[in-house]
């Protein structure tokens, strides 16, 4: 039977169109109540000062619901509306932005700012500018450190941390069977047995357990206020239906956060508000809400055999559920748009794979899920669908279906791969079996695991394609510095290409900068971490943790049970192939000289275009199983594995992982010409797929390229893109012939794959007449997005993407 979509219900409809037609707002209302609660708590350090601004936040920000939810919750007043999260990196961007223009008039992603509040954030930027975390993190830069800013491979700079540490999941599915009124009792429990007698860290332990309560209750307090509002809304609703809807909600809201949940609506409810709750401290950036469906599944079924609720009624809520997230956003310098645009916060879901017993894990709301992303086509949120040799055919049909339709949602993950590099990183087989995927696509434990899988967050992504330009360069960016001041060295002093009389030199100059630019990523992000713990620690993330309650420390502590750190890098392929070309060009085929090619470079192959057009044309590349690039691949990602995995934190061990999010497009715009043929200024590869348009012999010959690549070395994950016109998924087998496709991949030993379903011709139209494909979602690269509203240099990354056949 084909898989088909079910119609939305007019309620689903009319909540969709209001997402689709607001844009989104500013709210100050967080800003307002943490700048007052800092400016009067000075006294006040670390954890018990972030569990006691997490109260107030919960006892005083406005409430309010909107018509037709039947879930609710969010973190600003007003619909699609955005909070400010001064304490990491301040909000002097606001103020810049409010002077060179870009505040009302963004390039992407942009909010509606009354007078009113515009005028309230300036007045208090001065005061954030000494309090926020990233300025008291700067005061530790290593003066070391300070001689490579600029480098452009490490993205830290003077000032660093200016986002949350986000990319991670806690333990959803603890709150939603125990109820935080479980958990503060239990805090009460182990602060009695150690209270008069606080010997060694026993003081910090004490301490973190009076927290867990804290925001124990305050979670407690916060659901009960929206009951309030609920009931208050009930006594004055005319309509009997609605008025009946609101008092099922006061009962709902007033239940869950103390207690374990009852129903499938509790479970939902208790699920999102307890991710409004981290938001609201501050942490909407990359937090992923693990395996809904393990979550969600046994709620359902047992709904619907009590006769409580039909089929109908829980798919409608499971609707509802998505359109909050899709409401949720993060208002940031006008800038850090053209990193990530389309307003996504990569709030990522995970469904399918195995239970802790290897066995088949697919249940009714698995599918549910998949109709929810099918029927709304959102950019948030993403979803991620584990894959194992046990998958029913069933879903197998849905989800490509559905990631035909939605723009690449869900994305394909293999368990085969990714639970046993778990395993490897630490985790127990049951711990690994349970993973989910965080932020973008890095595999990580669900609720026992402090990941940190991106890092500091914009500064954790590591530029390859500048590693290979330092090497070459005796350690100088080539590309030119904004005030037109002369270069610095900002690498190793490893010596010029010219200079170099066989390639093993050229091999030996690259490995010597990875290892010496992850050592500053690991030692920068270290620092980041040294600080942020003791300023920022996590109190309500930490009492759902696994391991935190038993070691009595912050996940920021090192107290879940597991801990890594992630390590992303991009452009992989451009150091690839500028590898495996300048071997040919130069130590090989002799077509031209170390110097000539070192000048094109440096010249931006001004008065080179033959040569460049040689290398477009005519040079092997990346991505056509051709074994003269693919063996740097082999080199390039066992060199950095084994760096980047060696490496440790105060918390645990590093891991490597090779995804983008949009950075190949944002660092590309600040690196220099590359012997690939790029010149400056252009996107990077995406992920580990080859460079745009330099893939010529379709999709098995680039799984072939690929696949030499040891993926089960990235623990942090791996991402691979695939842009098929639609005409190749016309035919009736077609969708069984891409289903292979990604199973000949896995089998080669691949971890995961997402897939677009477009052809250029829409993408060049929808730039032309936006209006006319506003729904129209693409998957980017770590995240999906409405292609309208991104940034130009995205949109065009991805029209260039290779179009393939099957």
């Amino acid at each position: 039977m084909m898989y088909t979509l079910k119609p939305m219900t007019d309620r689903v409809k009319r909540v969709r169109e209001r997402y689709r037609s607001t844009t989104p707002k500013l709210c100050t209302a967080r800003l307002k109540i943490v700048t007052e609660f800092y400016q009067e708590n000075t006294q006040l350090t670390g954890i018990l000062k972030r569990a006691k601004n997490f109260r107030i936040l919960c006892e005083k920000l406005p409430i309010h619901i909107n018509e037709d939810e039947l879930i609710v919750g969010s973190q600003a007043t007003t619909y699609r509306g955005s909070s400010l999260n001064p304490e990491f990196g301040g909000i002097a961007w606001f103020r810049r932005d409010w002077e060179n223009g870009t505040l009302l008039n963004r390039p992407t992603d942009n909010y509606l700012i009354d007078q009113e509040d515009i005028d309230y954030v300036l007045s208090v930027v001065d005061f954030w500018e000494k309090e926020n975390n990233s300025a008291k993190l700067s005061e530790y830069v290593p003066e070391g450190y300070l001689k490579s800013v600029g480098n452009g491979v490490t993205a830290f700079g003077e000032k660093i941390c200016i986002m949350p540490i986000g990319h991670f999941c806690s333990n959803y599915d603890k709150v939603i069977r125990r109820g935080f009124g479980t958990i503060r009792d239990e805090a009460r429990f182990k602060m009695a047995s150690i209270e008069g007698r606080l010997y060694g860290e026993d003081a910090a332990k004490y301490t973190f357990y009076r927290s867990v309560v804290i925001v124990s209750e305050s979670m407690i307090t916060l659901s009960k206020r929206y009951a309030a509002a609920c009931m208050d809304m009930a006594r004055i609703e005319n309509d009997p239906v609605r008025r009946k809807e609101l008092k099922k909600m006061a009962d709902s809201l007033d239940w869950i956060m103390e207690k374990p949940c009852r129903n499938f609506h509790d479970a939902v409810q208790c699920l999102y508000l307890y991710h409004i709750g981290m938001c609201l401290d501050g942490q909407q950036h990359g937090i992923s809400f693990g395996r809904v469906d393990q979550y969600l599944g046994d709620y359902y079924k047992a709904d619907l055999a009590s006769g409580v609720m039909t089929p109908e009624e829980g798919q409608e809520i499971l609707d509802l559920f998505y359109l909050k997230v899709a409401e949720m956003n993060k208002m940031g310098p006008s800038t850090s748009a053209r990193g990530v645009s389309g307003y996504t916060s990569g709030m990522l879901m995970t469904l399918g794979g195995v239970d802790k017993n290897g066995n088949d894990a697919t249940n009714d709301v698995t599918y549910m899920m998949l109709q929810s992303a099918g029927r709304l086509v959102l950019h948030d949120p993403p979803q991620a669908l584990r894959i194992h040799r046990g998958t029913p055919d069933a879903l197998w049909e849905a989800a490509i279906a559905t990631t035909m339709i939605a723009g690449g949602v869900p994305t394909f993950e293999y368990d085969e791969i990714i639970i046993p590099g778990l395993q490897g990183r630490g985790l127990s087989l049951e711990s690994a079996r349970n993973y989910c995927l965080i932020g973008c696509v890095e595999p990580a434990g669900c609720g026992d695991h402090w990941s940190m899988c991106g890092a500091s967050g914009w500064e954790g992504y590591w530029n390859m394609a500048n590693c290979f330009l330092q090497a070459i360069n005796n350690g100088y960016n080539p590309f030119p510095n904004p005030d037109g001041s002369a270069p610095r060295q900002t690498g190793l002093p490893t010596g010029y290409l010219y200079e170099m009389e066989s390639f093993d030199q050229v091999l030996e100059a690259v490995r010597r900068q990875m290892r010496f630019f992850v050592d500053w990523q690991v030692s920068m992000t270290n620092i980041q971490e040294y600080i942020t713990d003791r300023e920022l620690p996590l109190p309500l993330v930490s009492a759902a943790m696994d391991g935190c309650m038993e070691s009595g420390k912050d996940v920021m502590d090192g107290g879940a049970r597991y801990n890594s750190t992630g390590f992303p890098g991009i452009a992989i392929g451009n150091l690839v192939d500028c590898l495996a070309v300048t071997k040919y060009l130069v130590y090989d085929r002799k077509i031209c000289t170390a110097r000539e090619l070192y000048d094109a470079l440096m010249t931006n192959w001004d008065g080179k275009e033959a040569l460049r057009q040689y290398i477009l044309n005519e040079a092997p590349r990346y991505g056509n199983a051709n074994d003269y690039n693919d063996k740097y691949l082999t080199w390039v990602g066992d060199t950095f594995a084994e760096f980047v995995n060696a490496a440790y934190g105060p918390r645990g061990r590093f891991s490597a992982g090779l995804f983008p999010v949009a950075f190949n497009v944002l660092y590309g715009l600040s690196t220099a010409a590359t012997p690939d043929g790029r010149k400056l200024g252009e996107p990077l590869s995406d992920g580990i797929s080859p460079m745009q348009q330099m893939d010529k012999n379709g999709p098995t010959a680039i799984l072939a390229s690929v696949s030499r690549l040891d993926q089960s070395k990235y623990p942090d994950g791996t991402l691979l893109n695939m842009k098929f016109h639609p005409t190749a998924l016309s035919a009736e087998d077609s969708k069984q012939k891409l289903k292979a496709l990604i199973e000949t991949y896995f089998d080669m030993g691949g971890m995961e794959m997402q897939i677009n379903v477009i052809s250029s011709e829409i993408l060049r139209d929808a730039q032309k007449a936006p209006d006319k494909y506003k729904n129209l979602v693409v998957r980017v690269a770590g995240f999906s997005a409405y292609f309208v509203e991104l940034v130009p240099g995205s949109q065009e990354d991805l029209i260039r993407r290779t179009e393939l056949s099957i």
